[in-house]
């Protein structure tokens, strides 16, 4: 989706059934998922058969044309319908593929599936997530698809500039469990080099005491004054001067040891206002904090208007916001976003400008290639 929005012609082959995600619940629109809409468009979709000598046959006309094909499957899935870099490089030398597995193409784990809540439970990720004592938690956005998604879209590029040195294709290999492993950068450091596990944080941090979510009268604020010129601002502007002149609270390490009886001297200032009325004395003197915003207020905030971070897009006769791709370049024409597609809405589209299929062989293409009659 983001190569789509920055300009490439992005084709997504679906089988007769059509992706699993145009039937995730609970929310649908004229019989199509929104989990679907929200996260298909720019793409123009194919429906072939790979299963069928026919649909196999289309397909491999399309590699031959394409600069990369991604795929999504588990490795004993790709293996059986014979589309792994190997088979692809014979058809197209210059093809770059990147496969989007569960677990890598090596390992005891290499023909598992997964998905994003295993990845998260399986990497440890889940186990420093949620409050100190609490159940595992699960990330409230999928924290290993979307890295997954990303790293397959960044190895895409690169492989394209190096086939330019190369003189031929190359494969590239993510997994969602180790994409979500890899956000855990310094955790990982920090828990191999002490031996011991970190656990659940709740909205803190292990290395600085006064970094997470405080409740006030109405709401929540999070305050990140872990630096000792904003520890010491934050004590004066709530009131509390005399936490700043402490001796054990001069350095982060002083006051990450005794964080309990810091944290609760701050919690019980911050508890008598409002999240306003402390965000407006705390953010105009460079204190690091904010209101923990639903969705909604989120997508009103005006910095998210001022970027436009969503724009409508039309699905049947339904109207929906989607988020934008937060890149911008300077000096470059705006790509037209298109509306997500209809199963199959562009299978007889590409047969004809893409492959250059005659009126004959499309036809038989939608009859026997396709598991579905016309289209």
């Amino acid at each position: 989706m983001i190569l789509g929005d920055m300009g490439a012609e992005i084709i997504k082959i679906e089988s007769p059934k059509g992706d699993l995600t145009r039937t995730t619940p609970p929310i649908y629109l004229d019989g199509t998922s929104l989990y679907f809409i929200s996260n298909n468009r720019n793409k123009k979709s194919v429906l072939l058969d790979l299963k069928s000598e026919v649909g196999k046959a289309a397909f491999n006309d399309l590699v031959a044309a394409a600069d990369a094909v991604i795929y999504n499957y588990s490795n004993g899935v790709a293996r059986r319908l014979g589309i792994e870099h190997d088979d692809l490089a014979a058809i197209n030398p210059n093809i770059i593929t990147v496969s989007i597995t569960g677990f890598g193409e090596e390992g005891p784990e290499a023909d598992r599936p997964a998905v994003d809540l295993i990845a998260q439970a399986l990497s440890g990720a889940m186990s420093i997530t949620g409050e100190p004592g609490g159940e595992p938690v699960r990330s409230g956005v999928p924290t290993a698809d979307i890295p997954a998604g990303m790293y397959a879209c960044i190895g895409l590029l690169a492989g394209l500039h190096a086939r330019r040195e190369l003189g031929h294709g190359l494969r590239v290999d993510t997994s969602l469990f180790h994409a979500q492993l890899s956000l855990l950068n310094y955790e990982a450091s920090l828990t191999k080099y002490t031996g011991v596990e970190i656990g659940p944080q709740g909205s803190g941090h292990t290395g600085n005491a006064l970094a997470q979510a405080f409740r006030t009268s109405d709401g929540w604020l999070v305050i990140d004054a872990g630096f000792n010129h904003h520890f010491k601002q934050l004590c004066r502007l709530i009131g509390i001067p005399e936490a700043a002149e402490n001796p054990r609270w001069q350095e982060r390490e002083g006051r990450r040891q005794d964080r309990v009886e810091l944290t609760r001297m701050v919690q019980d200032v911050l508890a008598t206002q409002t999240t306003k009325h402390w965000h407006g004395i705390l953010a105009p003197e460079g204190i690091l904090c904010a209101p923990v915003n639903g969705v909604l207020d989120a997508l009103d905030h005006p910095q998210s208007k001022a970027y436009s971070a969503t724009r409508p897009l039309s699905f049947e006769d339904n109207t929906v916001e989607v988020l934008t791709t937060p890149l911008w370049f300077d000096k470059q024409t705006e790509h037209p976003m298109q509306d997500p597609p209809g199963l199959g809405e562009h299978t007889r589209e590409i047969l004809t400008t893409v492959l250059g299929y005659d009126e004959e062989r499309v036809e038989r293409v939608l009859r026997e290639g396709t598991g579905k009659k016309g289209n």
